[in-house]
């Protein structure tokens, strides 16, 4: 079952997402293809170059690292009270992994002459940073990821004409190149200023990373696109570019695309965000009841962030043992385990097929309802579901 439990304050719900707009003149938006690390396109690349297999699409190995980096990514986002347990390089007991940290990434054009990083897209953070005038950084030679057919950059600012470095140095703003089009004009071309971290001495960027960043994850740089009045889209927003609203969104290979402008479609179901301390510090949103089956169970209200980094759906302890109860009950097969994996409702399959699965749904405050299409994992090359 893709869903799991946590002891957060809050829960993570990963999810497509589109988020509410504001109105501006123009029914703007930029777009940019998303590329999921695991899909056909960049695994034929991998194979071409090395000859490397990945684990297979829906196999046990597939969810199991996927979950591993879900585990690492909550602990370090919960803040300096978790990040104190790890020694200052964190990289031995926080790897996240080198191909499996942030699952979706994509290029951006900084700076003129125009520098191309390959960053991260992280709805749980604000800030856009990159590497730059490194001392200590991840590598960004391809030859060091197979996955790559060219070397990744860092930013230098005396190297770009449009650069306005702060007289602190903690933050750069420089010219985000984008591609704009609407139904009612033909492409085109623009140019957002950004503001974006290049910290010396930082383990967020700049001449010095650690942990994770240093081993492998997003080590072109990251992309924030959370709430904040830093982040790209309420930059762009705030300069009149587009509407305050961006989509992801992501077919069933796992590669999507990004637009900043764009409300996503109509038929879609919506939710409104819930501020944090009277602010919009993160994108909240609030869950009445979690439904097995047709049975919505009690007292199964929580509130959830909404996070693109984040592979699967996290319960509070309570919560999540009042859903898998019921969901186990609903199912009535033989369960089986699997060591040194953390699934604990795995299900044995036969010939005849899965056990009857019931539907699994979120329940938000304002009525609408979200369906998990895919409760289930099949687990191939096996007589085992999960």
């Amino acid at each position: 079952m893709a869903i799991w439990k946590v002891s957060f304050a809050a829960v993570v719900v990963g999810l497509t997402m589109a988020v509410e707009c504001g109105v501006v003149a123009a029914d703007m938006f930029y777009s940019s293809k998303l590329v999921h690390r695991f899909s056909d396109e960049v695994k034929k690349l991998r194979v071409s170059r090395n000859g490397e297999v990945w684990p297979q699409h829906r196999s046990l190995e597939y969810y199991g690292r996927l979950m591993s980096s879900d585990l690492q990514r909550q602990k370090m986002k919960l803040g300096p009270q978790f990040q104190l347990l790890f020694p200052s390089e964190g990289s031995k007991t926080m790897p996240l992994g080198n191909d499996f940290g942030w699952l979706h990434y994509m290029y951006i054009d900084i700076g003129t002459p125009t520098v191309s990083f390959l960053v991260a897209l992280d709805a749980g953070s604000d800030l856009l940073w990159v590497p730059c005038e490194c001392v200590q950084c991840a590598p960004l030679s391809a030859s060091y990821y197979s996955s790559l057919d060219k070397d990744l950059n860092e930013y230098n600012p005396s190297g770009s004409s449009t650069n306005d470095t702060s007289t602190s140095g903690v933050l750069v703003e420089d010219i985000l190149h984008l591609a704009s089009g609407s139904r009612m004009t033909a492409n085109s071309s623009a140019r957002a200023p950004v503001i974006f971290g290049c910290v010396p001495l930082s383990n967020l960027c700049g001449s010095k990373q650690t942990g994770g960043y240093l081993n492998g994850v997003a080590p072109d740089g990251l992309l924030g696109l959370g709430p904040g009045e830093i982040s790209v889209p309420s930059r762009l927003a705030k300069a009149g570019f587009v509407r305050n609203c961006f989509s992801l969104c992501f077919k069933e290979d796992d590669s999507g695309r990004i637009f900043f402008g764009d409300q996503g479609p109509a038929t879609q179901q919506i939710t409104s965000f819930l501020p944090s301390d009277g602010q919009f510090v993160t994108y909240l949103v609030g869950v009445e009841s979690c439904c097995v089956g047709s049975s919505c169970i009690e007292q199964t209200n929580f509130k959830a962030i909404v996070d693109s980094g984040t592979s699967f759906t996290f319960l509070p302890d309570q919560i999540y043992d009042r859903v898998v109860k019921e969901f186990d009950r609903e199912v009535n097969a033989t369960k089986a385990s699997f060591e040194g994996y953390p699934w604990q409702y795995c299900y044995k399959s036969s010939s005849e097929g899965l056990p009857k699965i019931p539907s699994f749904t979120l329940k938000f405050m304002t009525n609408s309802t979200f369906i998990v299409q895919d409760p289930v994992f099949v687990i191939y090359g096996s007589q085992v579901s999960s």
